[in-house]
C-alpha cells in the first residue's frame, strides 16, 4: 500500500488506504463484477414494485467473521448508521433518500424511500460507505481497529502504520472463494521502496507511477497490469464573476485550444484516455473515445481563436489558475496548459496549493480557475453533483454566472429513473449538453499501473482505485 489506513473502520470513512482493506472484509446488499455490472451479494435477489420501494431477499446461512447469523436486523441496523456514522466517520452526501426500513421478516428487507432515488443501487455496489455489519457492534468493540465483516477475508491484525494482515473466511458464501489463504497489505510509502521490496520478492505487488511500470516490463519476472480508474483530471471554472469564464464562447475557446494528447504525453507517458464528466470504463455510461477526440474535445487552434475574438478576447486576458500541489501532476496539467493557452493570448500564473486550501478555497467559490480531480461515485448522477442548483457547490461556483434549465431538469429526472436503459439516454443527454456549454472542463483520466510478480494470477486494477480483485487472485 502506497498510504496507510489511518483506521478500518466500515462506516463513513473515506481514505481509500481504508477502502483498500474494507473491500476485502465487509460487503453490502449488492456488488459490482469487474465490469460495473450490479450482482446479488448479500441480497440473493431483489423487487422494485413501485419508484420509491426496494424489497430486498436475503442471502440465508451467511455468518459474520465473529460467527454471529447474517439477518435483516442487521441491515436495518447498519444502513441507519450509514446515514449518522460514529465518528471517526462523517455524513456523506451519498447516502440514499431512505425514508424507513422495515424488517419484513428475517430474510426480507424493505426500503421506503422519501423520494425516487435511482442512485440506491450504485451506492450499494461500491461499498465504499454501504458495508453491513452485525447489529450493536459499534457498541461492543472498536470499530477502528477491528473488523467484523461477512466478506471473503477476516482481519487478524491490524497495526498503524505498518500492515493489515487478513486471513481467508473459510465460512465465505460464494463457494470456492476467495483463493488466496492470507494476505498482508503492507505500508510503504516510498516508491522506490516498493519496488525494490517488489524485486527482491518481499512483496507480491504494489501501485507505480508509470516510469516504474516501464522498468517493471523489462524483467521477466514481473507483469504490469493497467487501467483507468474514476479519477480524472478537471479544470473548474468560477462562474458568475462575468467575463471572461461567464461567456461560453471563452469556455469553448479554451476547450479546443487545449490539446488532452499533449498532455497525455508530457505528464502521463502517453498513456490514458480522454474523459467526460463520466469517466471512460465506468460501465456503460461514459462518451466513447471516438466522439470525444472527434466531436466534443477537437484540438482546433483556428476555432479557439475564432471563438475568442467573437467573444471580444481576440487579446486575450490573464488568470490565476490554482492547483493541487500534492501529488505533483495537477501542476504538472496545469503548466502544459499554460504554454497550450499562450497561443490564444491566455495569461495564466499557476498558483500551487497545499490541498487543504485548495480544497477550502474551492467549495467556498475563492478562486477564477482550479486544477483538480473527480474520484469514484456510485451513480453516474455523482459526477454531475457540482452542477445540481440545489447543492452547496453550486451556488459557489456556477450561480448567476451559468444556468441550463434542460440540465436541471434531465438531472433531476435521472435521480427518479430506474430503467437502465432510459437512464443511459437520458446521460447521453446531459453529457452532451455538458460538453457542448462547458460549464467545466474534463481533461483526461491517466492510466493507473500495477506490477505484480509473476506467479500472481488474474489481478486487475479496479476502477475505484483499490484491490478488489484480489479475492479472485490465486497463485502458482
Amino acid at each position: 500500500m502506497a498510504a496507510a489506513p489511518p483506521n478500518i473502520a466500515p462506516i463513513g470513512v473515506s481514505p481509500t488506504a481504508t477502502w483498500e482493506i474494507t473491500n476485502l472484509v465487509y460487503e453490502s446488499l449488492v456488488r459490482w463484477d469487474r465490469n460495473m455490472s450490479v450482482q446479488p451479494a448479500l441480497a440473493e435477489s431483489w423487487d422494485i414494485p413501485d419508484n420509491k420501494t426496494y424489497i430486498f431477499h436475503l442471502r440465508q446461512g451467511v455468518t459474520f467473521h465473529s460467527g454471529k447469523a447474517f439477518d435483516a436486523t442487521d441491515v436495518q441496523y447498519s444502513f441507519g448508521l450509514q446515514k449518522s456514522p460514529p465518528p471517526p466517520g462523517t455524513v456523506t452526501s451519498y447516502y440514499p433518500k431512505i425514508a424507513s426500513i422495515d424488517v419484513v421478516d428475517k430474510y426480507t428487507v424493505r426500503f421506503n424511500m422519501a423520494s425516487p432515488d435511482a442512485t440506491f443501487l450504485g451506492y450499494c455496489a461500491w461499498l465504499a460507505y454501504s458495508p453491513i455489519i452485525p447489529n450493536g457492534i459499534y457498541d461492543r468493540a472498536n470499530m477502528q481497529i477491528s473488523a467484523d465483516g461477512t466478506g471473503p477475508f477476516k482481519v487478524t491484525q491490524y497495526v498503524a502504520n505498518s500492515h493489515v494482515a487478513l486471513e481467508r473466511n473459510r465460512s465465505y458464501w460464494r463457494s470456492g472463494y476467495p483463493y488466496l489463504d492470507s494476505i498482508t497489505m503492507k505500508v510503504l510509502a516510498d516508491e522506490q521502496a516498493r519496488f525494490s521490496a517488489l524485486t527482491s520478492g518481499a512483496i507480491d505487488g504494489a501501485t507505480f507511477s508509470a516510469d516504474i511500470a516501464g522498468a517493471a516490463s523489462k524483467s521477466t519476472d514481473l507483469v504490469v497490469l493497467s487501467g483507468t480508474t474514476a479519477a480524472y483530471n478537471e479544470m473548474s471554472f468560477k462562474l458568475g464573476g462575468g467575463k471572461p469564464w461567464d461567456d461560453v464562447r471563452v469556455r469553448q475557446a479554451v476547450n479546443h485550444a487545449v490539446n488532452r494528447q499533449e498532455i497525455l504525453d508530457k505528464v502521463f507517458g502517453g498513456k490514458g484516455q480522454y474523459t467526460s464528466k463520466i469517466p471512460p470504463n465506468y460501465g456503460n455510461w461514459p462518451v466513447s473515445q471516438d466522439d470525444l477526440k472527434n466531436k466534443y474535445e477537437t484540438y482546433d487552434l483556428d476555432t479557439a481563436k475564432k471563438l475568442m475574438s467573437a467573444a471580444g478576447f481576440a487579446s486575450g486576458f490573464k488568470v490565476t489558475l490554482q492547483a493541487i500541489a500534492t501529488p505533483t501532476q495537477y501542476v504538472q496539467v496545469s503548466e502544459v496548459i499554460k504554454e497550450q493557452l499562450k497561443k490564444i493570448n491566455i495569461d495564466v500564473t499557476v498558483q500551487p496549493l497545499e490541498v487543504g486550501t485548495f480544497a477550502k478555497n474551492y467549495q467556498s467559490g475563492n478562486f477564477e480557475w482550479g486544477s483538480t480531480g473527480r474520484g469514484m461515485r456510485g451513480d453516474p448522477s455523482g459526477f454531475f453533483a457540482d452542477l445540481d442548483p440545489a447543492g452547496s457547490l453550486y451556488q459557489h461556483i456556477y450561480k448567476g454566472g451559468y444556468e441550463n434549465q434542460k440540465l436541471t431538469d434531465l438531472l433531476a429526472q435521472g435521480l427518479q429513473l430506474t430503467d437502465a436503459s432510459q437512464r443511459k439516454q437520458l446521460y447521453d443527454q446531459v453529457q452532451d449538453i455538458v460538453l457542448t456549454e462547458w460549464p467545466t472542463l474534463p481533461l483526461v483520466d491517466a492510466v493507473k499501473y500495477q506490477v505484480v510478480r509473476k506467479r500472481v494470477h488474474d489481478m486487475y486494477v479496479s476502477i475505484d482505485a483499490t484491490e478488489r480483485g484480489l479475492p479472485e487472485v490465486w497463485v502458482s
